[in-house]
């Protein structure tokens, strides 16, 4: 049977179409991979956070586990991830690594302005540092260390995750928490408040 074609002579597209008859656009679900990562946490947040699956912090968030503070949890997702792109704005990387005669290339574009001399960066990195070194070591575990492979979490987080995952009745096949996890989290948060109350400060 031959193919349907349209006015102007060319086979017409397959899938779905509205009413008036124009293709209905096909949402890119990603890889097999990344639907599968969505598809785990489901079950949270009413099913509407799968933006948030593709970095720790934001899977913490997902499972709930940055409740319990006098934030909304989102802020303190959202301050983990501005200084972690800051972080790795500021830092040379692959694409732009200071040379043998120290030149400082440091300072790429970053979406939320330019912040060439990284004075913001700066100041938010003082800031998580005067949480304290054990915060300040949680909170780059959190945010800053699983910047090259996103879909994976520190182990400590791991395990706080599947415990969660195991209570809304996810089939977990990792470690659950061990003792000193849920205080690694308690720091890693404690770090990221400092950056959200001085938010707030300069808000008022």
């Amino acid at each position: 049977m031959a193919k349907r074609r349209s006015k102007g002579g060319r086979p017409r597209k397959g899938g779905a179409r509205h009413p008036c008859g124009k293709l209905r656009a096909v949402r890119d679900e990603g890889s097999e991979r990344t639907m599968a990562l969505r598809l785990r946490f489901r079950p949270f947040q009413g099913g509407k956070g799968d933006q948030w699956a593709g970095t720790p912090i934001g899977r913490a968030w997902l499972v709930g586990l940055l409740d319990g503070y006098e934030v909304d949890p989102a802020a303190i997702r959202d301050a983990g991830l501005n200084y972690a792109e800051r972080y790795w704005c500021y830092w040379p990387a692959p694409g732009g690594v200071s040379n043998y005669e120290a030149e400082d290339r440091r300072g790429a574009p970053f979406a939320g302005g330019l912040d060439v001399a990284g004075d913001r960066f700066q100041a938010l990195d003082a800031t998580v540092l005067g949480a304290g070194r054990a915060s300040y070591d949680a909170v780059q575990s959190l945010v800053v260390d699983q910047h090259w492979f996103p879909e994976e979490n520190p182990a400590w987080l791991d395990r706080l995750i599947n415990a969660r995952l195991a209570a809304a009745g996810r089939t977990v096949a990792g470690e659950l928490p061990r003792k000193d996890d849920a205080e690694r989290l308690k720091l890693a948060v404690e770090g990221l408040l400092t950056l959200v109350r001085g938010r707030r400060r300069r808000a008022a």
